[in-house]
C-alpha cells in the first residue's frame, strides 16, 4: 500500500493505483493541464471509500510506502482509465494542415463586416 500526501492531507491506496496516479500527474504537468480524478482509498475503519484529487502542474504529490493493517485497494478500471488518459495526453495529436487558399479565406473572413464591398 501507498500513502499519497497532497496539499491538504493524505490518503492510502494500492501500489499500482498510486503509480498510475503519479504517471498521469506527470503527463498533466508536461501539458500544463490539470484534472480531477476519483480513486478508491482505504479508510481508517478498514472500509474502502472514495476520494477526489485535483492533480496537475501545481500538484505536489508525495507517495510513500504504508505499513499497517489497511485494506489493499486496487481498482483495475480506475488504473486502466488513468493509463488511458495519460496515453491520450502523452501522444502527439496531428494538426490539420490548411493550404494557402484556406488561410487567405480565413484571414479575409476575420476582417469581413458581412457586406460585399463590390456592390
Amino acid at each position: 500500500m501507498k500513502r499519497i500526501f497532497y496539499a491538504s492531507g493524505s490518503v492510502i491506496t494500492g501500489d499500482t493505483l498510486a503509480e498510475a496516479i503519479v504517471r498521469y500527474a506527470e503527463v498533466l504537468s508536461q501539458r500544463d493541464s490539470s484534472d480531477t480524478i476519483d480513486i478508491p482509498i482505504s479508510l481508517d475503519s478498514g472500509d474502502v471509500g472514495r476520494a477526489q484529487l485535483l492533480i496537475g502542474p501545481a500538484s505536489q504529490l508525495v507517495i510513500v510506502p504504508e505499513e499497517g493493517t489497511f485494506v489493499e485497494v486496487e481498482d483495475d478500471l480506475t488504473i486502466a482509465e488513468l493509463a488511458r488518459r495519460a496515453a491520450l495526453l502523452a501522444s502527439p495529436h496531428p494538426q490539420h494542415q490548411q493550404g494557402p487558399d484556406a488561410l487567405i479565406s480565413d484571414y479575409a473572413n476575420d476582417f469581413s463586416d458581412g457586406t460585399d464591398a463590390a456592390t
